[in-house]
């Protein structure tokens, strides 16, 4: 900017500063008075200017950081903490129910059928649980054109259990009499009942022992001692003994999870003697017995191992069984038996091989066919089977179970008409291999108030030196629904069905026994907490069907009852 300029707009400058302090005079004011308006265009001029260029500068500078230093001190200073103690939470449940130590059951029906079940027991004991129980069951009737068909069961039990933090004891004691009667013969021969009277007494008891180790990788151990004599009418009796060890653990041998290790030892004696003393006229007189024993003794030394796969729980046993006695052999019983884990939340599956040996006793056969005669002679059976199973099962209550299989049976006994007994009307036993193909089916079903139950089963046995499987049937059939309306009324029916089979006369002719059909309605009415009333009507389809050649069922049997709790 020149000097000119700045001149000029000092000078512009100066008198703005003059006019702000003057003012125009009022009338008040003596003297002239008069307003001057100047007009003028505004038109300023900047005859230079100045680029600004200068740029701005950076003083660089290093910072330099002090140095630093510290002693550490060392020092303990103590902690004390505390916890709120925490209340524990109380859970509002139902009342427990009140248990009862006395029950009983008492029934009586046609045929002068009587029923009585009596027990009782110590309730809700942690560490020691005991009991008794008494059952009865007989029958005075007389199935038409048939000799006296009575029969009367007794069974008395008494068991005990304790238990330890570390291991449980139980103890059993027991008495089993039944009385029948070889009523397979016309009653126009009038004979004498007692004469054809068959009452058999067993007595015995058992002591088990095993242990409760909390920890899988220690040691479990069980033990178990058992004991029963069982003597008949004709001087047939038997002494069973049956004494059983084993141990388990749980090692880490491979994979990612343990695996169960264990041995167990048992070992089975049979003692039977037969001293045929008086067969009455019931034998064929021209036929000589002379006293016999029926020694038989078997040890089963097993070793099997548990494991885990991917998809499968593994279960594998090997047994080596020497058996001694009348006859000596030695098995050799493979088992391995996977189970799957849950398929699609709903399936399991189970399959593989199993083998296991037995041999039949005085007191189980008398159980299973009371019209045995008083002499035979038992054998160990071996069992092998291959199988698979199907189990279905969802939250709708629905459960269902599909299984077949083959077996190859060694020495399976079938019961055949005793040809020394004179009246045709006694069975004893007859040993055959047998390849055996089965499939069975069972359903049950829950929805609200109803409960459906059905199991069916198909088996073909194949015989090897025998004509057929005597009293076997190829087919069964059983049902069951039961109603309940307002937890006091219960409504079951029970249709079962079995197919004809074949068997032996007494002239050694093949005959068939017809198909089976028997229709049972069961009802029963809750009065109180502590008493219901029961009724029972079995054989609705008023059949007289053959358990066993000349042996026919009784047609329609009712029975009513009450059942009390105190």
């Amino acid at each position: 900017m020149n000097s000119k300029m700045r001149k000029y707009i000092f000078a512009i400058a100066s008198a703005s500063l003059l006019f702000a302090n003057a003012y125009a005079q009022n009338k008040d004011d003596k003297g002239y008075n008069e307003s001057v308006i100047m007009r003028s265009s505004f038109s300023p001029v900047v005859s230079e200017a100045y680029k600004l260029g200068d740029k701005p500068s950076v003083v660089e500078s290093e910072l330099v950081l002090p140095s630093f230093s510290y002693d550490k001190t060392t020092k303990r200073f103590p902690t004390t903490m505390s916890f709120e103690k925490i209340k524990p939470a109380k859970v509002k449940g139902e009342p427990i129910a009140k248990l009862y130590n006395t029950h009983m059951k008492a029934a009586v029906g046609t045929y002068f059928s009587s029923l009585v079940d009596a027990s009782y027991s110590q309730t809700r004991s942690k560490d020691f649980v005991y009991s008794i129980n008494f059952k009865h069951r007989s029958s005075l009737g007389q199935i038409k054109d048939y000799a006296n068909s009575s029969f009367a069961n007794n069974d008395l039990n008494l068991y005990a259990k304790k238990i330890w933090s570390n291991y449980a004891a139980d103890a059993r004691l027991f008495y089993e009499h039944q009385r029948y009667y070889y009523y397979g013969f016309a009653d126009s021969l009038d004979k004498e009942k007692k004469d054809y009277r068959t009452p058999y007494h067993t007595v015995g008891g058992s002591i088990g022992f095993t242990s409760l180790n909390r920890q899988d990788t220690k040691w479990q151990s069980n033990a178990l001692f058992e004991a029963k004599h069982t003597s008949g009418k004709w001087g047939n009796k038997e002494t069973d003994l049956y004494l059983s060890a084993g141990l388990a653990r749980e090692l880490s041998l491979f994979a990612n999870s343990n695996q169960l290790l264990g041995l167990n030892v048992a070992y089975k004696q049979v003692l039977g003697k037969y001293s045929a003393e008086d067969f009455t006229p019931f034998f064929n007189p021209d036929t000589t017995y002379s006293p016999f024993d029926n020694k038989y003794g078997m040890v089963d030394i097993k070793a099997f191992m548990d494991f885990a796969l991917k998809q499968a729980d593994i279960h594998a046993s090997l047994s080596f069984v020497p058996t001694f006695g009348n006859s000596s052999s030695f098995y050799f019983l493979p088992t391995l038996v996977a189970s799957s884990k849950p398929v699609a939340k709903h399936f399991t599956f189970k399959g593989g091989l199993q083998s296991v040996v037995d041999v039949p006793t005085l007191h189980s056969l008398v159980k299973e066919n009371p019209f045995i005669s008083p002499i035979f002679e038992t054998k160990a059976t071996c069992t092998t089977s291959l199988f698979a199973r199907a189990d279905y099962a969802n939250s709708n209550n629905i459960r269902l179970n599909l299984e077949a299989g083959y077996q190859s049976i060694n020495d399976k006994y079938f019961y055949t008409i005793d040809k020394n007994a004179a009246l045709g009307n006694m069975f004893t036993l007859v040993y055959d291999d047998v390849k055996r193909f089965y499939a069975e089916l069972n359903f049950d079903y829950t929805f609200n108030s109803i409960s459906l139950k059905a199991g069916a089963m198909f088996q073909n046995l194949t015989t090897d030196s025998i004509e057929a499987a005597w009293y076997t049937p190829k087919f069964k059939i059983n049902m069951g629904v039961e109603y309940v309306a307002a937890d006091k009324l219960a409504i079951s029916l029970i249709p079962t069905f079995s197919s004809s089979v074949k068997c032996l006369d007494q002239n050694g002719q093949v005959q068939t026994l017809s198909s089976k059909f028997d229709l049972n309605l069961s009802a029963s009415y809750r009065y109180s907490e502590q008493m219901v009333f029961f009724l029972e009507l079995n054989n609705l389809a008023f059949q007289r069907y053959y358990e066993y050649y000349n042996y026919p069922s009784q047609r329609f049997v009712g029975m009513l009852g009450v059942r009390i709790a105190f």
